[in-house]
């Protein structure tokens, strides 16, 4: 069988006739409800077999198998009465694809939607070659294959081996069976009457009934009940887990649309003292087995070969691992690898010993929240075991699973069941021995940070531990004096570290102490740490493409940096510029700024923030909004009351009608950092104040200003103090401002090489 997505579906209501024959012959509406394809069909003239259409299926290059069906929701005034039904077909191909064609039947689930296609009848190989006279087709589909209420489809299904081209179908035809009777009864043959099977998993089995289309299966631990299983099924198996020690009575009575089988007969059977669990498991690949080498769960470790081609399941329930209720212990698990080809593993437990791992609880590593794989010739995987806490004391199965799993967002097939075949890895079965606790856990150890580690982070600070066997949690204390933890007192984490915001360039003392129910682990060491400055927050843009907008140029008080310059190269979200020249400015003074932005968008927004009293955080009051421009000029004036010394400036460029923020993602545009160092005013030499800057004249000026340098120039922007560009011009000796406000303003004049030169000037 296969499960495939149908390429166009269309669903109508269902009649009342209690059975479905059709003659598809493709004259009728296609584009209606009634055919159905998967991929590449379509009506044509050149696949009649008669009348005047047929079927094309168009075999393309990636195409690995497709069909025609007739879908039984698009008959209106029949429905689908669950009997079997006889088939005929016509087909007939262009040259150049072979493969397999047979009929088929397909079935809708109802909640992945995916289509299971099961061939049926006689399989006719095609070679490449034409076969230009229409064949037949035959076969039958056996009662209970086509469930009542389901959306099922008959029709010709074809699988590719080699070329390209068109297969062709026609006339499909069927008629389901009318049955006015119910079924006659059938005889569980499996397990024998009166026999002792063991407990846990077993598989039920019954031959199939004529007219049958599906089975109530009633087992019960006295005669007429059902409170061990009570279910239908469609097929004649039913794979359940059963209590040990029982003495069961089962019962299965086949039903059709007219009602139930008469007088059918309930057995009985004994169950032992031994649980059965789901298998044998193979490999689809057993030359190809990359096996499982060594487990170690809890301190104990069992290693095997490690021989590619070793079988698809080992059983080590003989190597027992101990384990308490409540408690979460690691599990190692290496494996042979292939290159870069991704292993991942699953593990399952049987907690309650019913002889399966269905229950709440007994899955791990089953999500893609909590997937684990890896890569290499030798794939270490490691993983936590929580032990439920009303788990009971005794032997529990353990079963882990190891095979190739190429994706970090969906389970191969082969690990996503306890009990599904392995392509090309391994199954390994253990023994977990469930014991109650027999005293508290050992210290746990902080390896990060180090003992009297300083200059460590503040915000977070990050304390890491190594995890303690036997421990249900850990205590963490933290405060500024040994043994006087005012900053944590015993707050509870169940991992192996915690974080929390603490002060900068502060001492600090911490310990973790492991508990379990028990009590508390005894004689637990302190370390000390020193914390250093606080982190800035970070900031970048994802999605930093050649074609997107980017910083390409900063000019700022001597800083003069350029970066992402080659037009076709992707930039980056965030870059770094803090070790570059530092630019320098003296309290109370305002200095001209300038951003080049590559790939300029009218919605681009650039904002600068200094941190002016260095507490490492950008507030609103230390942000600047540049105006909106290719070149994007302003004026950053620096507050008396700003902190002397070193500290940072970031740059953002983003896009959209919000505005900047300091901190976060944004999905375009770029952050960059700079050093600014603070100076008291008349600190700084003239020369280092306004650098590049211009010659202007006179200054002030009423309506004209000159100015002396004008040669290779490119462009003159003039803004006023808050940034705002109140004029932009072409390069000329002479700027006729009259227009102006009264005021003061910073004029730049950039130049073909890229340079800028800026000064202050007044109005008059």
């Amino acid at each position: 069988m296969k499960k495939i997505l149908l390429s166009c579906l269309t669903m109508a209501s269902m009649g009342v006739v209690a059975q479905v024959s059709y003659n598809a012959g493709f004259e009728d509406d296609f584009s209606g409800a009634i055919y159905g394809q998967f991929g590449g069909g379509t009506q044509a003239a050149a696949a009649a077999c008669s009348g005047g259409f047929g079927g094309q299926l168009a075999i393309a290059s990636t195409t690995t198998s497709t069909g025609f069906m007739i879908q039984f929701n698009g008959i209106s005034g029949q429905t689908n009465n669950g009997q079997k039904a006889n088939v005929t077909a016509m087909y007939k191909k262009a040259a150049g694809v072979a493969g397999t064609i047979s009929l088929a039947y397909m079935v809708k689930d109802d909640v992945s939607g995916l289509w299971t296609v099961t061939p049926f009848g006689a399989t006719m190989n095609v070679t490449t070659s034409a076969i230009t006279t229409c064949m037949p087709l035959s076969g039958e589909i056996p009662s209970g294959a086509l469930t009542p209420g389901k959306e099922v489809g008959i029709g010709v299904w074809f699988v590719k081996s080699s070329g390209t081209g068109n297969i062709f179908v026609d006339d499909i035809n069927f008629v389901q069976e009318s049955v006015a009777t119910v079924p006659g009864c059938t005889t569980i043959n499996a397990p024998a009457a009166g026999s002792t099977v063991n407990g846990g998993n077993l598989k039920l089995a019954w031959p199939h009934t004529p007219t049958a289309i599906g089975y109530k299966v009633t087992i019960g631990t006295t005669s007429g009940a059902s409170d061990v299983v009570n279910t239908v099924v469609a097929g004649t198996s039913l794979d359940t887990s059963l209590p040990v020690n029982a003495n069961l009575f089962a019962k299965v009575v086949p039903y059709n649309l007219n009602g139930d089988a008469e007088g059918c007969q309930e057995m009985s059977f004994n169950t032992n003292s031994t649980i059965a669990y789901c298998g044998p498991i193979i490999s689809t690949d057993p030359a190809n087995t990359y096996p499982i080498s060594s487990v170690t769960f809890n301190g104990v470790t069992k290693t095997s070969a490690a021989t590619p081609g070793s079988p698809a399941y080992e059983d080590f329930t003989s190597t027992i691992m101990p384990a308490s209720p409540g408690l979460s212990f690691p599990l190692n698990v290496t494996g042979t690898g292939l290159g870069a080809n991704r292993f991942g593993m699953t593990v399952w437990v049987d907690w309650n010993n019913d002889g399966d791992f269905n229950d709440a609880g007994e899955q791990y590593f089953t999500t893609p929240a909590n997937f684990v794989g890896g890569t290499g010739a030798t794939v270490n995987l490691t993983g936590n075991i929580a032990v439920p806490a009303g788990v009971t004391n005794g032997h529990k199965r353990m079963r882990i699973k190891y095979n190739f799993s190429s994706s970090t967002t969906a389970l191969h097939g082969a690990l996503a069941t306890a009990c599904s075949d392995m392509l090309n890895g391994q199954v390994e079965d253990y023994t977990i021995n469930v014991e109650p606790l027999t005293s508290v856990p050992a210290c746990a150890t902080i390896s990060a940070p180090l003992n009297n580690a300083i200059n460590v982070a503040p915000n977070p600070a990050s304390l890491t531990w190594s995890a303690s066997v036997g421990a249900s949690g850990y205590k963490v204390y933290v405060g500024k004096a040994s043994e006087s933890y005012d900053v944590l007192d015993g707050v509870v984490a169940t991992g192996v570290s915690h974080s929390l915001n603490l002060d900068p360039n502060t001492s600090y003392f911490a310990k973790v102490v492991a508990y379990n129910s028990l009590g508390d682990a005894t004689g637990c060491s302190e370390i000390t740490f020193t914390t250093g400055k606080k982190l800035y927050c970070a900031a970048t843009a994802t999605s930093t493409t050649a074609t997107y907008e980017r910083i390409s140029k900063v000019q700022f008080a001597g800083i003069n940096n350029a970066s992402n310059t080659t037009p076709a190269s992707s930039g980056v979200g965030y870059e770094d510029f803090t070790t570059t020249p530092a630019g320098k400015v003296e309290q109370g003074k305002a200095y001209p700024i300038i951003v080049d932005i590559a790939n300029y968008d009218d919605l681009d927004k650039v904002a600068v923030w200094v941190d002016y009293n260095q507490d490492s955080e950008f507030t609103a009051d230390e942000m600047t909004t540049l105006p909106s421009a290719a070149v994007s000029a302003g004026s950053i004036s620096i507050p008396g009351t700003a902190k002397l010394g070193t500290t940072r400036m970031r740059v953002r460029l983003s896009f959209g009608s919000t505005a900047p923020a300091p901190c976060g993602n944004t999905t375009y545009g770029q952050v960059e950092d700079y050093t600014v160092e603070v100076f008291a005013p008349g600190t700084l030499a003239v020369s280092d104040i306004n650098k590049p800057k211009l010659s202007v004249y006179p200054n002030p000026f009423k309506d004209v200003l000159k100015i002396s340098d004008v040669k290779d120039a490119a462009s003159v922007i003039v803004s006023d103090l808050s940034g705002r560009t109140v004029a932009e011009m072409k390069p000329t000796s002479e700027l006729n401002l009259s227009h102006l406000n009264k005021g003061v303003y910073i004029v730049n004049v950039k130049y073909s090489n890229g340079d800028v030169k800026s000064t202050k000037v007044i109005k008059e």
